[in-house]
């Protein structure tokens, strides 16, 4: 079982102040279940809790592109105020827990919603910066540089909020989802896990977890600086009242 201990307390900070200040209601989601559909009304953001969520896009023809994976802790924009739609859609990966949170509540005048500004700005650009990096091993990368990367991503982004063993982190998406979210077909994904793990490059403990075994060779595979790589894609510093 990973330890939730650390993420526990910044979701303590994050959410109190929503919680107490603005009495916003926790909702739940079973994994599957759709919470918002591209080109849907919306006007809120979103905080996670618990669970894994896929932002995505998709063609006519049934395509899709997962564009980013939201992990614990982690605060989205789904629509505005100004430009009230969903550019993507929102989908549970595994059994979530989430508050909406509606313009009203981070457009207040209070210490809370000024707060919650902060973390909103600094999420807008983390999220930018792990997209870049997604965006340019797609581009650029064959299929071991996008797996590696994923991996290393959600290892990391898990690690920054305790959600991780080691080297062991929780992954509860299937290969079909993990292809939308790397841009490869069920083959490739499938083909690509099985080589790291003859190569001692991963290792799975149970059906739900991945151990990274060899995290100097994903970042070879992938191109990471893994130091330059948390700098750009991790928020730093806490909010107001967090104590390290």
């Amino acid at each position: 079982m990973i330890s939730k201990r650390s993420s526990d307390r910044i979701h303590t900070t994050l959410t109190d102040a929503i919680l107490s200040d603005h009495h916003a209601p926790t909702s739940r989601a079973p994994q599957g279940k759709t919470l918002t559909f591209e080109g849907d009304f919306a006007d809120h953001s979103l905080l996670l809790l618990e669970g894994w969520i896929a932002l995505s896009k998709t063609l006519a023809s049934g395509e899709t592109q997962i564009i980013d994976v939201m992990l614990p802790g982690d605060f989205a924009l789904v629509g505005t105020r100004i430009v009230p739609v969903a550019a993507c859609t929102v989908e549970a990966l595994s059994d979530i827990e989430y508050i909406n949170i509606q313009p009203d509540k981070a457009n207040g005048p209070d210490t809370a919603s000024a707060h919650l500004r902060e973390v909103l700005a600094a999420s807008i650009l983390t999220t930018q910066s792990r997209t870049s990096e997604l965006l340019l091993r797609m581009g650029r990368g064959n299929a071991a540089s996008r797996v590696a990367y994923a991996l290393i991503e959600f290892h990391t982004r898990l690690q920054a909020v305790g959600r991780t063993d080691g080297n062991i982190l929780e992954f509860p998406i299937n290969q079909q989802k993990f292809g939308e979210f790397t841009g490869l077909t069920n083959v490739h994904v499938c083909r690509t896990l099985r080589r790291f793990e003859r190569e001692g490059i991963i290792a799975h403990p149970d059906s739900r977890s991945i151990a990274l075994t060899d995290m100097k060779a994903l970042c070879t595979l992938a191109d990471v600086d893994l130091d330059l790589f948390r700098d750009e894609i991790l928020i730093r510093h806490p909010l107001h009242g967090v104590v390290d």
